[in-house]
């Protein structure tokens, strides 16, 4: 048996097994509470900030993760969405545009201009932070991801 044999059988043995099972893609327009606490935590939010969601993506490839994900809030202030210790919205500017996201209607950023920014997250993450500011409060959309 040759090596790219032994390889190939080797590589297909592991598949039925679980063993290249990467992460799973979720999508929700209405998000659970559970997904709504993974993005509390990994998004660093206030804890005490009370927030309705308007949708949420996860393309989880259980290596780099990716997190769409928006919602309202009756918070008058940035600062009052975030753990400020961790995220520094000072660092927020006018103009901050985000990138569409194909077929994901709920998604809506085409053609918009935010306050908002790209933000360093501890352990290597990542977020783009677009927010705008409505008659009832804010309008957050948040892109998380790993490396």
């Amino acid at each position: 048996m040759t090596k790219t044999t032994l390889f190939t059988a080797l590589l297909l043995s592991a598949l039925p097994s679980g063993c290249l099972d990467f992460g799973k893609d979720e999508e929700a327009q209405i998000p659970t509470a559970a997904q709504v606490a993974r993005c509390r935590s990994v998004m660093h939010l206030n804890p005490d900030l009370k927030i309705g969601p308007l949708g949420f993506r996860l393309r989880g490839s259980g290596i780099d993760d990716a997190i769409w994900f928006k919602f309202k809030s009756k918070a008058s202030k940035v600062a009052e969405v975030f753990d400020t210790a961790v995220v520094d919205v000072s660092e927020f500017e006018d103009g901050f545009t985000m990138l569409p996201v194909k077929g994901l209607k709920w998604w809506d950023v085409n053609g918009k201009t935010f306050l908002g920014g790209e933000v360093s997250l501890p352990n290597v993450k990542f977020m783009k932070v677009g927010i705008t500011k409505t008659a009832d409060g804010l309008l957050v959309y948040i892109m998380w991801h790993e490396i």
